[in-house]
């Protein structure tokens, strides 16, 4: 296993009142798997990853990365929306990790230029973020996280601010790189087709506090495509059965929040 995740429970204080993110959360995710954890609005999605993340301290229960090289990180993270350094030229932000690790410049910068041109920014290397697109900001925060070449990589929601149309884009070069890289990735999502897509399986949290209600198996084959999934038979009924988990947690927390 690449990551063990053990009876968590994660709360926060809220003036006097304690607030139950997570409740006895359990799951293991094997080297190369990329699991999607969706669930309503509240539910503890990005609490999970930022406790994976070591962002939070658990309150109890635990969570271990078993790592396989000592020389390379354990997590690296991709937030939603811009998390680039707007000082720094699109290539040094995607060599940074590699800068902090002190890894020599020519071989950062040869590291951090290949992934750039992965993602579709080989003419990009010597621009600033304010010259580019959101949708390209977040590709050189997607080139970041892969250039250090983490055990885990965490990615909270990171299209969730973009349109339809970039969105779909960045999806489909997130598909051909991990392809390519085989890492082993937790991608917390409000979509669920999004999910569907990317993902080998599906966490399917309640509503607050978080618990595992569901551990679902994706069955559309590898390499995938975006419209080889979404014209799988299979498609249609997969969504209905985890809208189905969904449907009833997702009223309550709308409710709740009124």
């Amino acid at each position: 296993m690449k990551l063990t995740v053990s009876n968590l429970t994660v709360q926060f204080p809220l003036g006097r009142d304690i607030v139950t993110a997570l409740d006895n959360v359990s799951f293991e995710l094997a080297a190369g798997e990329f699991c999607a954890i969706v669930g309503p609005s509240g539910c503890g999605k990005s609490t999970l990853l930022r406790t994976i993340a070591g962002l939070n301290e658990p309150t109890s229960g635990s969570v271990q990365i078993h790592a396989s090289d000592p020389t390379r990180p354990d997590q690296a993270m991709v937030f939603q929306g811009t998390s680039v350094f707007p000082w720094m030229t699109v290539l040094r932000n995607a060599a940074y990790g590699l800068e902090m690790r002190r890894v020599d410049q020519p071989e950062r910068e040869r590291i951090a230029g290949e992934l750039l041109r992965q993602v579709g920014l080989g003419d990009f290397l010597n621009a600033y973020p304010r010259q580019l697109s959101e949708g390209m900001r977040q590709r050189v925060a997607i080139a970041r996280a892969f250039a250090m070449d983490p055990e885990v990589l965490l990615m909270d929601e990171p299209f969730g601010a973009l349109d339809e149309q970039t969105r779909l884009v960045l999806q489909d070069e997130l598909l051909r790189i991990w392809e390519e890289t085989g890492k082993t990735v937790v991608f917390v999502t409000h979509g669920i087709d999004e999910a569907m897509i990317l993902a080998d399986r599906i966490i399917v949290l309640s509503a607050r506090p978080g618990t595992l209600k569901a551990d679902i198996r994706v069955p559309f084959p590898r390499p995938r495509s975006i419209e080889g999934v979404r014209s799988d038979p299979e498609f249609n009924q997969l969504f209905l059965e985890i809208w189905g988990l969904l449907r009833q947690d997702a009223m309550t927390a709308i409710g709740a929040a009124r």
